[in-house]
């Protein structure tokens, strides 16, 4: 049963969601058998971040108003919504539109207080109605694709699903690559076979792939022996209700779920991201998910970052300007032409405190790599830690990195996805006192914050009442105040900080034994980049490029270089995870026949 976490428990479960490795016995019922049509194998390498070019044609919603307007001139907002993909969306006996899909865009539409008008699309009318204006949104099983950014804007996502491989209870395949040139079944234009296809491109192991018309004729091929795997849809195949079947544990492709709007559109992409990370800091969003999804587990934390000012952020949707701004120059445009990247964001000053500076090694490598990938050279602006988005969105530089992104800075740059996480943690002596964690603190007790950092006093206070615990707070004005009250002269119990200052402060002091509180866990906050506002292909270009990053290994290769004895989580043993969308992009990208 998936249960909600509450505000302050957003554990990643990243390796218990995304990456285990064992195979599942499944129960399925029996079918007729299909004719094969075999395909050919596949065994050269998709390169992970290929040269750009330009997008071939203007675009048809490249228009100058935003779908914003038709809620502040209506009160609604038109969603274009599949009647018959339950259960995600589709028409009940009622005549209404139910689903897991339709009851998270009604509770986004209270959020932006503008009611919800469903128009039918189907998979063949759905871009058209959405790019000719007639809908402002698609839902449905939108799933975010890379060639779908060609047209559209994509929401945070709000569910997965997986492609995975079934084979006979007992072969001896554990992994994926133990199927190099064996036969699989797969359903003819199936997402799954398109997954198996792109799979193979990317890890260069070649498979004969074998057509079927349906789900039933595939999974009754490898039941008779004509081919040793069958992929498809996860939830499919766990209705189907086969015997003498496992699931391979290693999955084929993710596939994520999210809402649409045209491309462009950020005027109206960023109050309903807005909205979607209200949603999920209150609980809302995973509510609605246990209704329709009682026995899956959804990492909501990996799928949707938390931006600082969420709740302060008060703007309605009358507050959004209606237009479609757009950059007086694209990056790509540097990238295309061989010019150098401006990045901002670092500090290269070993004067300044460690903990400013503490990210630069991993900020360092990983943009020396994607300038390596787009064949450009890049220069980093020194001293420029705290001014990043600033630089950006004058234009005094091209990205900024190591970013905490706000919502009160949402309309001057955009952001990546998360390439690394920082959260609120409290630093304690490890001496067993605390091991109850926060219920070790009551009267008597103190914490501490850095008075330079007003904000988290105001959030320690609010913790304090919020977990009914009885601490005093103190405020610290220098590291070493830190050790003389907290290890010399034991006054204060603890130092409540973000997690990247406090692993710093451990570095730097490293004769005092230090132990994270253990039963604390505050919201993960997303450390991104920034771009120009709107400059849609750049953004495009730094998140395909981050997350084929993630999935050759180079981050964590990175990470492991430059901070051998540092974990990425203090009390988690989790990776950060990158979401990788579903397909190649070929439109940004240089065809190797030309």
């Amino acid at each position: 049963m998936m249960k909600a976490k509450p505000l302050f428990v957003t554990c990643l479960l990243v390796a218990c969601a995304f990456g285990l490795l064992v195979m599942s016995p499944l129960t399925f019922a029996q079918g007729g058998q299909g004719q094969p049509t075999p395909t050919p194998q596949v065994g050269t390498l998709v390169p992970p971040t290929p040269i750009i070019v330009a997008t071939p044609t203007p675009t048809p919603q490249a228009a100058a108003v935003s779908g914003i307007r038709t809620l502040q001139d209506t009160g609604k907002i038109r969603v274009g919504v599949r009647y018959n993909v339950p259960p995600f969306s589709w028409l009940d006996d009622k005549g209404e539109v139910n689903g897991y899909e339709a009851e998270l865009m009604q509770a986004i539409a209270v959020d932006l207080k503008v009611e919800v008008e469903f128009v039918q699309v189907t998979a063949e009318t759905q871009r058209q109605a959405l790019l000719s204006g007639q809908v402002d949104v698609l839902i449905g099983e939108q799933i975010h694709t890379r060639d779908g950014e060609q047209w559209m804007e994509y929401s945070h996502p709000y569910y997965y699903n997986e492609q995975r491989i079934v084979i006979r209870q007992g072969d001896p395949y554990g992994r994926i690559a133990d199927l190099a040139n064996h036969r699989v079944s797969v359903i003819a234009g199936s997402r799954g076979e398109e997954a198996m296809g792109l799979w193979m491109a990317q890890n260069g192991t070649g498979m004969e792939l074998v057509r079927y018309l349906t789900q039933d004729d595939a999974l009754d091929a490898l039941a008779n022996g004509e081919v040793d795997a069958m992929v498809g849809e996860l939830g499919d195949l766990s209705r189907a209700g086969r015997q003498n079947m496992s699931l391979l544990g290693e999955v084929v492709r993710f596939d994520f779920y999210a809402i649409a709007f045209r491309r462009h559109d950020v005027n109206l992409r960023n109050p309903i991201n807005r909205a979607i990370q209200r949603l999920y800091a209150s609980g809302r969003v995973v509510e609605i998910a246990e209704k329709w999804f009682p026995d899956k587990v959804i990492n909501f934390a990996a799928l949707i970052p938390v931006y600082d000012n969420f709740a302060g952020d008060t703007r309605e949707v009358k507050d959004f300007p209606p237009d479609i701004p757009s950059p007086n120059q694209s990056v790509m445009d540097k990238i295309r032409n061989g010019e150098a990247i401006t990045v901002a964001g670092v500090s290269l000053n070993d004067t300044d405190p460690l903990y400013k500076r503490f990210l630069d090694p991993l900020n360092r490598e990983i943009m020396y790599e994607m300038g390596r990938r787009w064949g450009v050279t890049i220069v980093f602006l020194p001293d420029t830690a705290d001014t990043g988005v600033d630089l950006v969105a004058n234009g005094q530089a091209d990205i900024a990195v190591n970013v905490r992104p706000r919502w009160d800075g949402a309309d001057r740059a955009d952001y990546s996805l998360p390439y690394h996480y920082h959260k609120h943690q409290i630093l304690v002596v490890k001496d067993g006192r605390y091991d109850g964690g926060i219920n070790s603190f009551r009267g008597g007790s103190w914490i501490g914050y850095y008075e330079d950092t007003p904000a988290d006093g105001e959030r320690l206070e609010f913790l304090v009442d919020f977990l009914r615990i009885s601490p005093a707070i103190y405020r610290f004005i220098s590291n070493q105040q830190v050790i003389e009250e907290i290890f010399d002269q034991r006054n204060v119990d603890g130092i409540f900080a973000d997690s990247i200052r406090l692993q710093a402060l451990t570095i730097e002091q490293p004769r005092n034994a230090w132990a994270v509180l253990p039963n604390f866990e505050d919201l993960f906050g997303p450390i991104v980049m920034a771009t120009p506002r709107n400059d849609a292909d750049f953004l495009t270009l730094v998140n395909w490029t981050l997350a084929d990053m993630y999935r050759d290994g180079t981050l964590a290769s990175i990470w492991t270089a430059n901070y051998p004895a540092v974990p990425l989580f203090p009390g988690q043993d989790v990776p950060p995870f990158v979401p990788d969308w579903a397909g190649v992009g070929d439109f940004l990208y240089q065809q190797a026949a030309e």
